[in-house]
């Protein structure tokens, strides 16, 4: 059960506030039924939420800003899941997600299992039509399967075969697997893929700066946690060595949705009962924040209007 909306924003279940739209709505997700390794990321969208709170005015010191001044934030809660139904739970969600994306300016989800990330995206494209993906992730999930099931390995890939994506770039891809087929399948769809040795190469803010020549449009982003390194975020079903930092991480969430049309968010993949002292579920929560504030920002440099 949902404790707390997220960071004491106002709670409305379909993402309007005062009788109009919101600028942000936080939709929870605890759905871990597409998972293929280890459960528990049912219980990660009360994590984030309740991750160590901060009260008061909330500034962001490198933005320079207060995180809720210019935008205006409220929490949905959480979609119905049928413990033991993947379909019907995904189907729960689209629909939630759909009512919610038509009442805000940006649609933020919880996970879960990265599965929930195809209804996600559903909804935002029915809204806005066919966007730009930024995905951070360790893997593709863009593994090969001859049905049309969904998991959270197979979900970009179904996103990809149902025309929900133009454009895509996955960052901090690395490990272990049948890469070969799954590469270049993504390659002759329109994804650009990132690996740890690139990024290595590189340093990530030059590839986040080569992105943001690429991209125009409406944007999502989706963060799966375990692109960070396990050292940083232990607490999920498939946790990779060798990933980014979770400054790295904040860093690149921040320039990114400063810069970029950002409609679309999730966070996604953090599992408590693997969590140590809860550093998993604060990195996802710092996640959100970073997004927030670079929202508030973005409009602080474009509105007349009064802080809220």
């Amino acid at each position: 059960m949902r404790v707390s909306t997220f960071h004491g924003v106002p709670e409305s279940t379909d993402g309007r506030i005062e009788g109009r739209a919101s600028d942000v709505a936080i939709v929870g997700a605890p759905l871990d039924l597409g998972a293929a390794d280890r459960p528990g990321a049912r219980f990660g969208p009360d994590a984030i939420r309740t991750a160590p709170y901060l009260a008061g005015e909330i500034y962001h010191l490198a933005l320079e800003t207060k995180v809720f001044a210019y935008t205006a934030v409220v929490d949905a809660g959480d979609s119905d899941i049928s413990i033991a139904d993947h379909v019907q739970s995904i189907d729960n969600l689209r629909k939630k997600l759909r009512e919610v994306v038509a009442n805000t300016g940006c649609l933020v989800t919880l996970g879960g299992d990265n599965s929930i990330v195809l209804p996600a995206l559903e909804a935002v494209v029915e809204q806005h039509g066919p966007i730009s993906l930024v995905h951070f992730d360790a893997h593709t999930d863009t593994w090969g399967d001859d049905t049309d099931r969904l998991m959270h390995a197979t979900v970009i890939r179904r996103a990809v075969e149902q025309g929900l994506i133009r454009r895509g770039h996955q960052i901090g891809i690395r490990g272990f697997g049948p890469f070969g087929e799954v590469l270049r399948w993504g390659e002759e769809n329109g994804l650009t893929v990132w690996s740890m040795d690139t990024i290595e190469q590189l340093g990530l803010d030059e590839v986040v700066q080569s992105i943001l020549l690429q991209l125009t449009g409406p944007v999502y982003l989706s963060v799966d946690i375990d692109v960070l390194d396990p050292a940083y975020a232990p607490g999920t079903g498939t946790p990779e060595p060798g990933g980014l930092t979770t400054r790295e991480l904040l860093r690149a969430i921040r320039t990114l949705a400063r810069n970029l049309d950002v409609v679309g968010f999730d966070v996604v993949e953090v599992s408590p009962p693997y969590d140590t002292s809860e550093i998993t579920a604060i990195a996802a929560n710092r996640c959100v924040m970073e997004l927030l504030g670079a929202k508030t920002r973005r409009a602080r440099e474009t509105t007349d209007e009064v802080p809220r």
